[in-house]
């Protein structure tokens, strides 16, 4: 595609990375649905987002998260609030698949137990781009786990 085609659809850098991320969030979500779906419990179905990762990270074409990229370039400092609104959707999403799960698996602890398991949803997949490791979704998942299955935090 020539450049001029792409200013034509995409004035700026920033809704093109807009768009980029809208179809990124589109397939995670996707991805994370297929996985969850196939699990019969509430924790086993927040485990399987790892699982999800592990496919992400393994794939040959993995470079990383898109929305933490973009979050480098398009930071707090920059004033390009479709990116922004783009890389917080990505984060709320994930929360609102992550919270109803956690309420049915640990109902008393979901609150504490939210953050934490962002923490390990994102670390993941950061954590696997920065070092080329592809076993660290089996490895958070495993602490994840642990975490699940601790009474009291």
């Amino acid at each position: 595609m020539a450049k001029m085609t792409f200013y034509r659809h995409f004035p700026s850098k920033a809704r093109l990375i807009a768009e980029y991320l809208a179809q990124k969030e589109r397939n995670w979500q996707r991805i994370v649905a297929q996985f969850t779906g196939e699990a019969a419990k509430p924790a086993a179905k927040l485990l399987a987002i790892f699982d999800a990762l592990e496919l992400a990270i393994k794939n040959p074409g993995f470079c990383g998260c898109p929305f933490i990229k973009a979050l480098a370039e398009f930071g707090p400092e920059r004033n390009e609030p479709e990116v922004r609104a783009r890389i917080a959707t990505h984060f709320t999403e994930m929360e609102r698949v992550v919270t109803p799960l956690l309420k049915q698996a640990r109902p008393k602890d979901a609150k504490k137990l939210l953050q934490p398991l962002m923490s390990l949803i994102t670390g993941t997949i950061v954590l696997a781009q920065a070092t080329g490791h592809t076993d660290v979704a089996s490895r958070n998942k495993a602490v994840a786990r642990s975490l699940l299955e601790q009474t009291r935090l």
